[in-house]
């Protein structure tokens, strides 16, 4: 007869515990969430720079002005204003059809201008007093001054950093705001210079930049 019985003074066989899952890394979580809030601040930026006057020249110059200008009068049925008759130095370089949904089509031809400063203009159709506000930043009125015989209302912000003048009376059939972060002598130098595509010295022209003075 065999004996299966365990020998005396040999321990029993006792399975080993099963491993556990790896301690948890603490902080992925709260870092992998503060990288995707990084990351959505900085689109929100972009996009609101996108709209803002710049006081120093990041893009470079447009060439077709007129082209753009071209394109977006006959999409548009309008009769867009270019700056005719800048200097050299004053540089094309934020010219578009700016569409926002809280706002009507603006047409919009923005130029670097000496001293790092940035100066546009902004029209668009029947333009009504909350477009209006929407181009000013709701500023304060500072006079009146008269540009080739039409008065232009003089509006500034409440930091004083934007400027921006108020045509009284409708340019080529738009309502017409030039505005930007330039001394009111250059806004007013650019706001005598803008005319409606059809009557300026860009017409008949292809690729072009701000003409020479």
């Amino acid at each position: 007869m065999n004996d299966t019985s365990t020998p005396t003074g040999l321990p029993s066989a006792t399975p080993e515990p099963a491993a556990g899952p790896p301690p948890r890394r603490r902080g992925m979580g709260s870092t992998r969430s503060m990288v995707i809030s990084m990351v959505i601040v900085a689109f929100a930026v972009v996009g609101w720079w996108a709209f803002v006057p710049r006081s120093t020249p990041t893009a470079q110059p447009v060439a077709d002005v007129a082209g753009i200008a071209r394109e977006i009068g006959i999409s548009r049925h309008w009769d867009p204003a270019v700056a005719d008759g800048l200097p050299s130095t004053w540089s094309p370089v934020n010219v578009r059809l700016v569409t926002l949904s809280d706002q009507p089509p603006t047409w919009q031809a923005g130029y670097d201008v000496p001293g790092g400063k940035y100066i546009r203009v902004l029209q668009t159709a029947n333009g009504n007093t909350s477009w209006v506000q929407a181009q000013t930043g709701n500023g304060a009125a500072k006079g009146i001054v008269t540009i080739g015989g039409v008065v232009w209302s003089k509006v500034e912000r409440a930091d004083g950093g934007e400027r921006s003048l108020i045509r009284s009376a409708p340019l080529g059939g738009l309502s017409t705001v030039v505005d930007g972060t330039g001394s009111w002598s250059q806004l007013i130098q650019f706001a005598a210079s803008v005319k409606p595509l059809s009557k300026s010295a860009l017409a008949t022209k292809g690729p072009t930049t701000a003409p020479s003075s």
